[in-house]
């Protein structure tokens, strides 16, 4: 009896990690400048089935930090390098990490403004590839007067934790697997 009740909990524990790593998680991201800045991260896990875990808010207060005694300096070892790490293993390995995010919607209105108009012109001509190529509802005001960032956006995507296991898996093999 105690061995059947162990073993079905085994199996509802593998069942519940194999989902928890299948599923995708939903990110929510938000952030306003008016009328207080404020910065909103949610994470909602199994799909998006279960309620939001409030994971970031720049609105709660953080409790004080005691302060820390300075000690002696340790002495720091060389930890070993990897070595033939190559270039483009490191970037297929970003490549790929990347696109283990997709993006659900992007929108908001913002102005904004380095100080510097020709700066300000530059940022807002390589921003609006984002803007006009990937549909998303997203409208920027650069404002070549003044260093500002005011307005609201919401970035919504999600990602699932095999999608970020596999390419890392990828590249240890690739690093420290057999000689090629």
């Amino acid at each position: 009896m105690v061995w059947q009740v162990l073993l079905w909990f085994s199996v509802a524990l593998l069942a519940a990690l194999f989902l928890v790593v299948i599923l995708p998680v939903r990110v929510l991201c938000t952030w306003q400048s008016d009328p207080a800045k404020r910065a909103v991260v949610l994470l909602r896990p199994f799909g998006g089935v279960f309620p939001a875990v409030r994971v970031y808010d720049s609105a709660r207060k953080r409790a004080a930090e005691p302060e820390r005694r300075a000690s002696k300096p340790k002495n720091k070892r060389r930890r070993p390098r990897l070595r033939g790490i190559a270039v483009t293993d490191v970037a297929e390995l970003l490549d790929r990490l990347i696109h283990a995010f997709q993006i659900e919607e992007l929108r908001g209105d913002t102005e904004f403004g380095t100080g510097d108009p020709a700066e300000t012109g530059q940022l807002y001509g390589q921003l609006t590839p984002l803007v006009y190529n990937t549909g998303s509802r997203l409208r920027l005001h650069p404002n070549f007067a003044e260093t500002c960032l005011r307005g609201n956006a919401l970035l919504q995507f999600r990602f699932s934790l095999w999608g970020l296991i596999w390419p890392l898996v990828w590249f240890g093999w690739r690093v420290m697997g057999p000689v090629r």
